[in-house]
């Protein structure tokens, strides 16, 4: 699946970067391992292909199972290790299929609006609670990642990535709807403080000062290096004059 993944994103990276052009804001938020659960904002079919292109490592995305009635599509999910579930129920196969995922040490891409905004409307909406318990025991960092707008051909575009977060705080409890409710609540939360945190971000630009602060670290390491070079060779000649 990974090589399948793997050529699919190299098929798609050309022709997105070209008339998608998308910039990725807070890199630095996501996690070295990509055994992780990305939670984003849903706009149209797009945003799979955006999301694989513009941010490196492996992921299985979750999609609701009406898509794979389709026979093609549905062979071609499955080779790319799409995980198929029903948001209208607590879908205990989905669930097992994504934890033994991220156990295997994939990634987890999930949209947890559960369906696209309409075509005017770029807010963010109700998080669902299938995908939530899905969050809750997969037991991985969670990393709420937000597109700025709904893709338009040649308009330049950003997917923001938020602080990881986890939902710990869930885990080993009875699972009711009061529990999923409070779930879904704080990933709905965390989603709205990135988007907010993104257009000021975006308004700010950010990620100027950002690379200055990157160059300033490069460089102070790089004169650390010197002066523990040159500390080292002070010691050896001192170490033969004594001898």
């Amino acid at each position: 699946m990974r090589r399948f993944y793997g050529f699919i994103r190299g098929v798609f990276w050309l022709p997105f970067k070209i008339f998608y052009p998308t910039k990725v804001l807070n890199r630095r938020n996501m996690p070295r391992d990509e055994r992780l659960i990305s939670v984003t904002n849903h706009m149209s079919w797009k945003d799979i292909p955006l999301l694989a292109v513009n941010v490196k490592g492996y992921r299985r995305f979750i999609a609701k199972k009406e898509i794979g009635k389709n026979k093609l599509i549905f062979k071609l999910a499955t080779m790319l290790g799409v995980i198929f579930i029903d948001r209208g129920k607590a879908d205990i196969h989905a669930i097992r299929e994504s934890v033994n995922a991220l156990k295997a040490g994939d990634g987890i891409a999930i949209f947890p609006e559960g369906t696209r905004s309409k075509q005017s409307d770029e807010s963010l909406h109700e998080v669902k609670g299938g995908v939530t318990m899905l969050a809750i025991k997969g037991n991985a960092p969670i990393v709420p990642m937000i597109i700025h707008k709904r893709e338009r051909i040649f308009r330049k575009n950003y997917i923001y990535i938020g602080e990881p977060f986890d939902l710990n705080e869930f885990r080993g409890k009875l699972l009711d709807s009061e529990t999923i409710a409070a779930a879904s609540e704080k990933v709905a939360a965390h989603m709205r403080f990135a988007k907010e945190d993104m257009e000021l971000f975006i308004k700010e630009k950010r990620w100027k000062a950002q690379k200055k602060e990157h160059k300033a670290f490069i460089e102070n390491e790089k004169k650390q290096n010197r002066q523990a070079k040159k500390d080292y060779r002070l010691y050896k000649r001192n170490k033969r004059k004594a001898a």
